[in-house]
């Protein structure tokens, strides 16, 4: 899978959005697993097969979305929405979703991340969410700003809570209240 560097044309195009197949399994990886090799804008460090993730896509519950981001048939962002990791053992956090976000390089800075929350957040309300977590490595401003735009607010630092190429690093977590106008 190779991602072009045809970012200059998304520009006067809006990209498709639509939930993950199985199918997409390969060209999930190659955006996962390019953010992964910058080492430093996620916690993930071991890249991931095709079967890997043809296997996470046709296992995800009726809770859970695999949103892609397609610019001229080519896939080149993604975002996750699924229930809080606790979820499974608690009905008590039923209402709390966590989400995730990785556009290629080549595609950063282009408003393909605020069209994949707009659909994640349609997504959430129409599965009852009533709040959104996320976890972000301190040094990524990027992010930081992304989710901020979005209306997510800081609410707590976890001191040297990841290492990524021998260094430790900090990482804040960010929530979001859903409301009628998100």
């Amino acid at each position: 899978m190779r991602i072009s560097c045809r970012s200059r044309y998304l520009k006067n195009m809006e990209p498709i959005i639509r939930k993950a197949i199985p199918e997409d399994a390969k060209a999930v990886a190659a955006v996962i697993n390019s953010v992964i090799l910058e080492g430093k804008y996620t916690a993930l460090t071991n890249p991931f097969t095709e079967e890997e993730e043809r296997a996470f896509i046709a296992g995800l519950c009726d809770r859970s979305a695999l949103f892609v981001a397609e610019v001229e048939d080519e896939i080149v962002g993604l975002q996750i929405i699924e229930p809080d990791g606790l979820a499974q053992y608690t009905d008590a956090m039923q209402h709390v979703a966590t989400i995730g976000t990785w556009i290629h390089a080549n595609f950063r800075g282009q408003k393909i991340g605020r069209v994949l929350a707009e659909t994640s957040f349609r997504f959430a309300h129409a599965k009852n969410f009533k709040k959104i977590a996320i976890q972000v490595i301190a040094d990524n401003t990027r992010a930081l700003r992304f989710y901020g735009n979005l209306g997510f607010e800081k609410i707590g630092t976890a001191k040297k809570h990841v290492k990524l190429e021998g260094k430790f690093c900090d990482v804040f977590y960010l929530e979001k209240f859903l409301t009628d106008d998100s």
